[in-house]
């Protein structure tokens, strides 16, 4: 049996995919025994599936150094 740490790092990896095979069925078996972890997962996959329904934009490396030149010269 995995623990409660372990259980939540797989239950990360495995909202973005990263989780193998053993690895999501050690999350599952955990889950069925250990009420907080379900729980955990649930609340998991409902901020995930709420992130993904927004329409979030990532600056790009350059636009990010732009506007830290643009920060540290109005400072």
């Amino acid at each position: 049996m995995i623990s409660c740490d372990e259980a939540a790092l797989i239950c990360n990896k495995s909202q973005y995919e990263e989780a193998s095979l053993l690895e999501k069925f050690k999350l599952k078996l955990h889950i069925l025994f250990c009420s907080t972890c379900s729980s955990f997962s649930k609340r998991n996959k409902q901020l995930s599936q709420m992130f993904g329904k927004t329409e979030l934009h990532v600056l790009s490396d350059s636009s990010k150094k732009q506007l830290k030149q643009e920060i540290r010269e109005r400072l």
